[in-house]
């Protein structure tokens, strides 16, 4: 990536140490070893199936979890070495839209509170003037002004989900983490839910990191796409590289599994995976997919892979790429 850089994580790693009584505590590798950048104004996507430990690094970039060790800078401000004052006002440059839009907002509270707290918790702006620049991000993410007195269960998820992104862009932050943000959402809200976030993106300079296993979604929206499994990255490049020419027999069976149009259409190309991931727990001593891959070998079974870059900035962690 030849652009400006503004997230930029090395290494990171996020374990988790669980006691149970009359046992050694066991340690779970949710990430480990995640290294990726973003550049400025641009969406990078982080698939995977569920437990692949997708969310878990975007809540550690978010210091929402306890980083074991690795580095989150966001455009040189080492983030994981902030704590109390200078943690709370450096959140003003990154927030977060939640995947479910109906658990995320407070059913207690007018969706207009909703939308100006992050103004009056972190002091930004002046305070006689905030009920106005909430109608006004309103109005920029596609609702009426008006509306700013109603309660949450007066809305349709898709407009839960706008106010959602209003409260995310309140403090007119670099970056914005999204964790599965249309999920929850019917196929023709999705649509429009990720128009506005390209709107968005084009009018505002926001970076996005965007976390799904919807690789349709992701297809659409991304300009860098990393795949997760068991804690890892185990292919990331640009979007055509990845969805064109995907390198990892993983991203393949991924890939394989999106509904097609047709359906007789690339039947012959189905990749069926055997069995579940290993445990988080219980790493395997090789390559943590050698146990469902259908080409592996007795290396694969020993020895782990590292990512490495096999073309112009696509990177792939998989023995039998030569």
């Amino acid at each position: 990536m030849s652009e400006d850089i503004l997230l930029d994580v090395k290494d990171l790693k996020i374990h988790f140490s669980k006691k149970k009584m009359f046992r050694d505590p066991v340690t779970v590798h949710a990430v480990d070893g995640v290294s990726f950048a973003v550049p400025k104004g641009k969406t990078f996507g982080i698939v995977g199936e569920s437990g692949s430990g997708k969310t878990t690094t975007a809540l550690g970039v978010l210091r929402l979890v306890p980083i074991t060790s690795g580095s989150i800078e966001l455009e040189g401000t080492d983030l994981t070495t902030l704590e109390g004052t200078d943690l709370r006002d450096a959140r003003k440059r990154f927030q977060m839209v939640f995947q479910d839009p109906y658990s995320s907002l407070d059913p207690r509270r007018r969706v207009g509170e909703i939308v100006r707290e992050p103004l009056d918790l972190m002091d930004i702006g002046d305070p006689d003037e905030r009920d106005q620049t909430v109608r006004e991000l309103f109005v920029k993410v596609g609702l009426r002004a008006e509306l700013t007195n109603l309660f949450p269960h007066q809305f349709s998820g898709g407009q839960r989900q706008r106010v959602g992104l209003a409260r995310a862009l309140a403090t007119k932050p670099d970056l914005i983490v999204c964790d599965e943000p249309v999920s929850a959402l019917d196929v023709a809200v999705q649509a429009q839910i990720l128009n506005l976030m390209r709107k968005l993106q084009e009018e505002n300079g926001i970076t996005y990191l965007f976390i799904s296993h919807d690789l349709g979604v992701v297809q659409h929206l991304c300009d860098h796409v990393a795949v997760m499994y068991l804690g890892q990255i185990v292919e990331q490049a640009d979007r055509i590289s990845l969805f064109k020419n995907p390198q990892h027999p993983y991203t393949k069976a991924l890939l394989s599994a999106v509904p097609k149009v047709s359906a007789y259409e690339n039947r012959e190309e189905r990749v069926h995976l055997q069995g579940d991931p290993p445990s988080p727990i219980n790493l395997p001593k090789g390559c943590r997919f050698a146990g469902r891959c259908p080409q592996a070998t007795g290396r694969c079974h020993e020895t782990p892979p590292l990512l490495t870059e096999i073309g112009s900035g696509h990177l792939a962690a998989c023995h039998l790429i030569a």
